[in-house]
């Protein structure tokens, strides 16, 4: 039963660009669940990770990422246990990469040519002529979606998201990238009482 949950974080993936270096997270979580009564915790699955792009991942990842996940929760109190159907809440989650592309156009200016070499004379209008140079960037975005289930009820109860353009220092060491993606997305959990903010 808990398995056909794996459904819903594929679909709730987050898919927003991100053509900056730092990261950017989202946080969600169905407001009837009472999430104070969450003391244990467990993974959905042996293999939690969802794949949510192209390509062949790095396998050492999923081992990564549970740790961040079991580092984060068990800082916050909350305690793991093998089983899932004996926890209070089931955790998966979902790793992606795609490429996005960023088109910037900048204002130029350069000589008319009026004046031979005379110099560029643009402020005084006479001599200088604008012009838009754009400039076209490809990278990589990777994602990650952590989701958590209310065992009880079999609902969703929190999903997590964060999204980072991804450096050549991201790739030669993922490690703090991974731990930091998870504490983002991890940011909201356990969230306030109420219904969530926007």
């Amino acid at each position: 039963m808990l398995k056909r949950l794996l459904l819903v974080p594929a679909a709730l993936f987050l898919a927003w660009g991100c053509a900056s270096s730092p990261i950017k997270s989202t946080h969600d979580y169905d407001p009837t669940i009472d999430f104070s009564g969450f003391q244990t915790y467990a993974f959905i699955s042996e293999r939690p990770m969802i794949v949510a792009s192209e390509g062949v991942p790095n396998p050492l990842t999923e081992g990564r990422l549970m740790q961040a996940i079991r580092d984060d929760l068990d800082a916050k109190g909350f305690r793991e246990v093998g089983d899932p159907e004996q926890a209070d809440m089931a955790i998966a989650f979902t790793v992606g990469a795609r490429d996005q592309i960023r088109v910037d156009s900048y204002p130029t200016s350069y000589r008319s040519g009026f004046y031979g070499g005379g110099g560029f004379y643009g402020t005084r209008g006479y001599g200088g002529v604008y012009g838009t140079e754009t400039v076209v960037r490809q990278y990589t975005e990777g994602q990650l979606a952590v989701d958590i289930f209310d065992v009880a009820s079999r609902r969703p109860a929190y999903h997590g998201t964060a999204s980072k353009k991804i450096t050549s220092d991201d790739r030669e060491d993922p490690r703090p990238l991974l731990r930091a993606a998870t504490a983002e997305a991890l940011g909201g959990f356990p969230p306030p009482a109420g219904p969530p903010a926007g």
